[in-house]
């Protein structure tokens, strides 16, 4: 969130919460890691060239308890190579690595970009070309759509994620089956062929219910899906996507209009107590949102929640991606450690063993059979993994970062919270406001 501090901190602290997230996926199966050269793990602590298998790396982050966790899988293989872990807020991150540039400070060997700041990272022009020498790195290795959101200005792939971080929607299982006539996320995915759809059923809810239930919590929580179901950036070069944008603002005005959202603000300490009322059935929801948002917001309410996939699909929703220093001093120590921990088999091996979580490789999902997790009874008996791979993943599309996603979602946040409140202020309104707020940081933007 960019209005405040307090909001930058929240957003930032879930977007980087998605490294913790508990999938619990069988990260297994193949040694196809995405380069040529790469050996097993037992091959590479054996044979490994000493420059390769030792040294003392610094590293930048904001959460240590999930990076000691994987540290000590990642050191059983190679324990010749140190970390000094130095913690960064996340909020902080991009101001500091600017400070460090202008000052001409070095930077760490391992840099980290968190969802939101991740294109302006990248366009600093700091991190290695992954698929150049001497890493090489196969992008062909990763899933499709998180090609994307790893590659710079230029087409060079510079960071590898954490973990995938697909987007759905979470929703209210009894006031689905009240309103909507039905509680089985298949039948609601049917439903909504459309979000004018969705934006008619919203105002059937609404007025059932005598104003009481609301689709949505907030007009954020819409936006949040729309904007990452785009495939086209919000600016290309310093041209505004007039044409996607004004299609969104013009979705949300609907959603408004016909009474599908609750004007609450998003991350808000009322937005937050929503998850426990029941006024509300849907939420944008990621594969970190059960543990880290819905049931600490809604103790109590085992078997009342359930996932479905919106209309328009799957998206992308956080996510944190790490590349190396073009300055760095230890590269192939770097490589050994940004592949042993993200871009191999062994990486999928460390990401589960230390943290439950599951790479973006196309190997790991080879046999879909291992990922299943069972069972979730808060989530009404569903499973959530196989929701993710088999409803989410194979309608995932993601549009290219770029360094004004930050300022993008700051200027969407106050254009929101004016469409919420005012009924005059409609989609070209929004856009007329959006493109001023941009321009206060970016006069260079155009607008054709």
């Amino acid at each position: 969130m960019q209005r405040s501090s307090r909001k930058k901190s929240t957003w930032s602290m879930m977007t980087a919460l998605v490294l913790g997230s508990a999938l619990t996926l069988s990260a297994c199966g193949s040694n196809n890691d995405g380069n040529s050269g790469a050996a097993s793990p037992s091959a590479s602590s054996a044979g490994g060239s000493a420059a390769a298998e030792s040294g003392k790396l610094v590293e930048w982050g904001w959460d240590k308890g999930s990076h000691d966790k994987l540290m000590a899988e990642f050191s059983k293989n190679h324990p010749d190579i140190q970390v000094e872990y130095v913690e960064v807020s996340a909020k902080d991150y991009l101001k500091k690595i600017q400070t460090s540039i202008a000052s001409g400070s070095d930077l760490p060997d391992i840099i980290w970009a968190e969802a939101a700041q991740r294109g302006a990272i990248y366009e600093l022009n700091v991190m290695d070309d992954l698929g150049a020498a001497p890493y090489s790195f196969d992008k062909s290795a990763l899933l499709d759509f998180e090609v994307p959101l790893l590659t710079n200005g230029k087409g060079q792939l510079v960071a590898l994620d954490q973990q995938v971080a697909p987007g759905a929607v979470a929703y209210k299982r009894e006031l689905a089956k009240q309103y909507l006539g039905t509680d089985d996320p298949d039948q609601l995915a049917s439903m909504f062929k459309s979000w004018d759809d969705f934006a008619q059923k919203g105002k059937e809810v609404f007025d059932k219910s005598g104003g009481k239930v609301t689709m949505f919590a907030s007009l954020m929580d819409a936006y949040t899906i729309l904007s990452n179901q785009m495939t086209k950036p919000f600016i290309d070069g310093v041209s505004v996507n007039k044409t996607d944008m004004l299609g969104i603002f013009g979705q949300l005005q609907k959603l408004r209009d016909m009474n599908n959202e609750a004007k609450l603000s998003m991350w808000s300490p009322s937005w937050s107590a929503s998850y426990s009322q029941n006024n509300v059935i849907f939420y944008p929801a990621a594969n970190w949102s059960p543990e880290f948002v819905i049931k600490p917001n809604d103790k109590n309410s085992n078997g009342a929640w359930g996932l479905t996939v919106p209309p328009g699909g799957g998206f992308t929703y956080g996510g944190t991606s790490i590349g190396i220093w073009k300055g760095s001093k230890q590269k192939e120590a770097a490589w050994t450690y940004l592949k042993g921990m993200y871009g191999s088999a062994e990486g999928a091996d460390v990401s589960f063993n230390g943290m439950k979580s599951i790479l973006p490789l196309k190997s790991v999902f080879e046999d879909t059979s291992k990922l299943a997790s069972g069972p979730d009874e808060f989530f009404g008996g569903q499973d959530l993994n196989k929701f993710w791979i088999e409803k989410v993943f194979p309608s995932i599309k993601a549009k290219p970062v770029t360094k004004y996603d930050q300022d993008v979602y700051a200027a969407s946040e106050i254009v929101l919270q004016t469409m919420a409140q005012d009924p005059k202020f409609d989609a070209n309104s929004a856009f007329e406001k959006w493109t001023e707020e941009l321009k206060k940081n970016h006069p260079e933007l155009t607008i054709e």
